[in-house]
């Protein structure tokens, strides 16, 4: 699409060039009409002759240069040359779109790999556990059950590692799905879920949805189709143009540029549309169609962006609160967990309570890395709504 409106746009200019065309035309010999002559009028008899006036070889030369066009090749360049702009726009805004894309999936893969030590610590910690049951079971202060409890708690951990490190995989496909990389190609990531993006002033976010690509195609849109308007109203105006021809005619090619032969001619051609109304009046009204319909594209883009941006700033803000959250429950979980174990291990809790200290840790570690990518997301949501 965008070559076409290149290619579209080119030609359009190119139309303000002159036009030179080579023509050659070869006539077969053939037997020229009969010419008859009455009696009487050069003689007392009838005469009859052959005036051969075709020739078979002809070579000619026509050249054109428009002189006023009453604004048609203007109007005409200037809405091919909106059109390759805002298709240029377009792909900008497309290129945005995908950087977003990667964005999202590369701290996806992230969070992911980021689930699989945090489940690897549910592993190591359900370990310990065990250990510790054991030791109670062996000094006589806990019973077979607890052991049990926490070898299942161990094989669940173990199970949700293996899915946890399927799910960082996938996530690893879908970064060199959007990279166009082969599938076996080695990836390393490197970051963190703590690389927030800098953003600029809620002011200048603001005044950044003007410039936006997208809202900047529409405005070319409109521009073009303005330009539709004026090239349909140019078509009831006069054309003037500066024309003419040279050409060599003869039957035999080896005396064709002898110049025995030739002849040419220039002068002004003016085209005067006479009955163009009715077709003018339908162009025109279908071109100012498409400036409403781009006039009010344009307004409910500003709309909508403003309304996507206004969303991504809000849900960066409670994403950044979030994180502040989980963060300080993490701290307290991990606290409560270290209190838990030694209370296990003096009996003053049972077994089921150990159990659910560590869940707590693990559920508010993931939960924690989840508001951490919301918040990366956010910002880059928020980014791409004022088309930065």
């Amino acid at each position: 699409m965008t070559q076409q409106l290149l290619h579209g746009a080119a030609g359009a200019r190119a139309a303000f060039l002159p036009s030179v065309d080579l023509n050659f035309l070869y006539t077969p010999t053939q037997e020229s009409p009969l010419l008859k002559i009455p009696a009487g009028v050069f003689g007392p008899t009838e005469q009859t002759f052959r005036a051969n006036l075709t020739r078979e070889n002809v070579v000619r030369v026509d050249i054109a240069q428009p002189l006023y066009t009453g604004g048609r090749l203007t109007h005409a360049y200037g809405a091919q040359a909106a059109s390759e702009e805002g298709s240029r726009l377009e792909l900008e805004r497309a290129l945005q779109a995908l950087e977003l894309r990667v964005y999202e999936t590369f701290y996806a893969a992230l969070m992911a790999d980021q689930g699989v030590r945090t489940t690897e610590e549910g592993v190591r910690i359900a370990e310990r556990h065990l250990d510790l049951s054991r030791a109670r079971f062996e000094a006589g202060t806990a019973a077979r059950l607890d052991v049990l409890r926490a070898e299942v708690e161990l094989a669940n951990a173990r199970a949700w590692l293996i899915r946890a490190r399927s799910s960082a995989e996938v996530s690893h496909q879908a970064v060199r799905t959007v990279l166009s990389l082969p599938p076996g190609e080695p990836l390393q990531l490197a970051g963190t879920l703590d690389e927030v993006p800098a953003l600029p002033a809620t002011t200048d976010l603001q005044k950044a949805i003007a410039v936006r690509p997208d809202i900047q195609a529409i405005g070319q849109q409109r521009e073009a189709a303005e330009r539709l308007v004026a090239l349909a109203n140019a078509e009831l105006k006069p054309t003037v143009a500066l024309a003419g021809n040279f050409q060599y005619q003869e039957d035999g090619v080896a005396q064709l540029f002898s110049g025995s032969n030739r002849s040419y001619q220039f002068g002004l051609a003016f085209r005067i549309p006479l009955f163009a109304a009715p077709t003018v009046a339908a162009r025109r009204a279908a071109a100012t169609a498409r400036v409403r319909q781009a006039q009010h594209s344009g307004n409910a883009a500003v709309d909508s962006a403003r309304l996507e941006l206004a969303t991504a700033s809000t849900e960066l803000e409670a994403a950044r609160e979030v994180v502040a959250t989980r963060q300080k429950a993490v701290e307290l979980a991990r606290e409560s967990l270290g209190i838990a174990e030694v209370s296990y291990e003096n009996g003053v809790i049972t077994a089921a309570e150990l159990n659910d200290a560590r869940l707590s840790l693990l559920e508010t570690e993931w939960e924690l890395t989840q508001a951490k990518y919301a918040r990366i997301v956010a910002a880059a949501k928020t980014q791409f709504a004022a088309g930065l």
